[in-house]
Parts: structure tokens; C-alpha cells; sequence
């Protein structure tokens, strides 16, 4: 995992880059609005649905610029998606592309070399598919989706998460109340439970402490960490393993990326 460090005015932005920077669209957990728009928001950050920039969740200019330079907008990123589940040929992503630049069927006809009753074809078809999906969506969520059961969001640098990552926020409000005291300005962690998934669990609550857009020497973090647990070290080093905290590789410089 590279990670890159971009400072635009007083925000710190991540990039993690893994297989040239290109990740594949999640497919599962992305809204509809959220694939046209480009990024989607899991907790303080707003994440690239397309590679592995993130940004904090109150600057969405940043991120729109980023799709702009990176991946040429938002729309064309959709159109060129990788995903399997992309089967636009050619000649319709050029479709698709032409359509959203708003010029008139005949001009788009000129520029593909088609004629415009094709292209007016195409539109309907487009349509006509687009009325399917909807439908099908909708069958599908009467039938399979359950939103009794909202889940945590899993922080971006996990490339593929597993069991221990599916935290729900029932749990999550169990385990936080089970293992810290809150009758000091600063929560104290009790014990460190046994179990990956029940420490991951409590690190979503220990990583608030630390602010995003700023920047702890190994003091400072400590100083956060250490009303929290007695050995804050190990704290430190499993914010840094789950994906809550990155540093520097001299270990001198920690921010928070989740």
C-alpha cells in the first residue's frame, strides 16, 4: 500500500493506491445517487468511488475537483467503470457520452458517424432499459433488503474486509457501553476484550478522540491514547493496523484517516 500525502489549504487528503490507484465500484453497499455523484460518505470522509482518495465530509469541492482532474468527472468514471457488471459496448458508452454533453441528436449523429434515426433509437433503448432496471431494483429491495440492521461503515484502506469488519451499530452501542467508563472527561477503555472483532469494535469510539486535518508527533498521540489505556502503545498500533490512523514510516507523524 503506497499512500501519498496532498495538502490543499489546512486539509490533509490520503490517497491509498493499490493496483495503479483503480478499485472496483462496491456495487452492494453504493446508492444510486451515490454512483452518478462519483463518492459516497462514510463517517467524517468522503470517499472516491473510483480509487482510494478520500477527503474530509465538509469539503465536497475537493472532492469534485479530484474527479475532475483524476478521472475526467464523475460521469465519465461511471461510463468507464471496470466493474463486470459494466456492459456498455463501446459504441454506447461514446453514446452515453455524447447524450451528456447536451448536443442535439443530429450533431451527435455527425460526430459518431451514425445516422440520427439511430441515434434517436439509441435514446429509447437507453430508456426503455433504464424503466427495467427501476422496476427490478424495486422488486428486489421489497423482497431482499433489510434495514432493520444498519451497519458500520468499514474504514477504506480494508481492500477486502471479512467478519470482523461487519459491526453493526446495536453492537457496537453494547460493546462501547460494556468496556469504557465515561465518568472521566476522557473514556477510559476498562479492559481490552477478547476477539479481533470486539477490539475493531471499540477503536471506532477510541479514534474519535483524535481530530481529522490535523497532524500528532508520536507525543501528542500519546498524550491523546494515554488517559484512554494504560498501555497506549498497543492502542496506537492497532489504530494504525485496522486502517483508523496512517504515519509516517519513521513512526514520527500519525494523522487520522478514518
Amino acid at each position: 500500500m503506497l499512500t501519498n500525502t496532498v495538502n490543499s489549504r489546512i486539509n490533509v487528503y490520503i490517497i491509498n493506491k493499490q493496483k495503479g490507484g483503480i478499485i472496483t465500484i462496491d456495487l452492494t453497499h453504493l446508492t444510486p445517487a451515490e454512483l452518478t455523484q462519483g463518492y459516497h460518505q462514510q463517517a467524517q470522509l468522503l470517499l472516491c468511488n473510483h480509487c482510494r482518495f478520500t477527503c474530509p465530509a465538509s469539503d465536497v469541492t475537493a472532492m469534485q475537483r479530484h474527479l475532475t482532474h483524476q478521472h475526467q468527472g464523475a460521469v465519465n468514471a461511471l461510463l468507464q467503470s471496470t466493474s463486470k457488471y459494466n456492459t456498455l459496448t463501446a459504441t454506447q458508452r461514446d453514446l452515453l457520452t455524447a447524450f451528456a454533453s447536451g448536443d442535439k441528436d443530429k450533431l451527435i449523429a455527425e460526430q459518431l458517424d451514425l445516422s440520427p434515426s439511430t441515434v434517436r433509437h439509441q435514446k429509447f433503448t437507453f430508456r426503455e432499459k433504464a424503466k427495467r432496471a427501476k422496476l427490478y431494483l424495486a422488486q428486489y429491495e421489497a423482497i431482499f433488503e433489510d434495514s432493520s440492521t444498519s451497519m458500520l461503515p468499514i474504514p477504506p484502506s480494508i481492500t477486502h474486509p471479512d467478519d470482523r469488519f461487519k459491526i453493526s451499530e446495536t453492537d457496537y452501542a453494547t460493546l462501547v457501553q460494556k468496556y469504557f467508563d465515561f465518568s472521566q472527561p476522557t473514556p477510559v477503555l476498562t479492559q481490552l476484550p477478547k476477539g479481533e472483532k470486539k477490539l475493531i469494535t471499540l477503536l471506532y469510539r477510541i479514534s474519535e478522540e483524535l481530530d481529522f486535518d490535523r497532524h500528532y508527533s508520536t507525543a501528542e498521540i500519546n498524550s491523546v491514547l494515554k488517559p484512554i489505556y494504560f498501555d497506549y502503545g498497543l492502542l496506537e498500533r492497532y489504530l494504525v493496523d485496522y486502517g483508523f490512523v496512517a504515519r509516517t514510516p519513521d513512526g514520527r507523524d500519525y494523522w487520522r484517516i478514518f
